[in-house]
């Protein structure tokens, strides 16, 4: 007896899909999360709205997919596969990372954006949270449970150990001075100097 299989529609056009979250990023930025309709996504973008909502069913989705596309782009929504298992070498890869991550220019960027709209109780403050820090914190945590369970005896809670990491990571003064434009992003040197330094105090606090 033959099967038969339902078509369920076309495959979506990557192209387009980039084309739209190209757009949006620029809008989003431009003119803040309430300033940006999808009508204008859809104009911006080229492309009809029911493309647009074939793509992404809503403005919350597609600002979402902006976050973790940024996230996926230094690999911090999984870093499993680039481990070594000694822990000193696997930090200072996840915390090059998160500094190439937080002074990304699209990223200073997005912050930017989300501590303008604090103030208007903007739906975006808390799908940044969930979509990008929220996702690479998990990461960090799941990362030092795992350490805990090949027998790294020297840690305790595995979130709170990621707070402390991302606290030396982020180096806040410095990040904040960035936001605020009184500096210029570090370089990439610099930023590789900071990471190795933020893991020597992490494991030096462990010893």
């Amino acid at each position: 007896m033959s099967v038969r299989v339902e078509n369920r529609g076309r495959p979506k056009d990557r192209g387009k899909r980039e084309a739209i979250l190209s757009a949006a990023r620029e809008l989003f930025m431009g003119h803040g999360y309430a300033g940006t309709s999808m009508d204008s996504l859809a104009n911006a973008a080229n492309v009809s709205k029911a493309t647009l909502y074939s793509h992404f069913a809503d403005k919350d989705t597609l600002y979402r997919a902006i976050v973790e596309g940024k996230v996926k782009d230094y690999r911090l929504q999984d870093f499993s596969d680039r481990l070594s298992g000694d822990m000193a070498h696997d930090l200072v890869l996840i915390a090059c990372d998160m500094q190439d991550l937080v002074f990304d220019d699209d990223a200073i960027r997005m912050m930017r954006m989300v501590i303008a709209e604090t103030q208007q109780q903007s739906p975006i403050v808390k799908l940044f949270d969930e979509a990008g820090p929220h996702q690479v914190f998990s990461s960090i945590a799941d990362y030092f449970a795992g350490c805990k369970a090949r027998g790294a005896n020297n840690l305790g809670c595995p979130k709170k150990e990621a707070e402390t990491f991302a606290s030396l990571v982020m180096g806040h003064r410095r990040y904040i001075l960035t936001l605020m434009g009184v500096k210029k992003p570090p370089t990439r040197k610099a930023r590789k100097e900071h990471a190795q330094q933020a893991v020597s105090a992490f494991l030096n606090l462990r010893r």
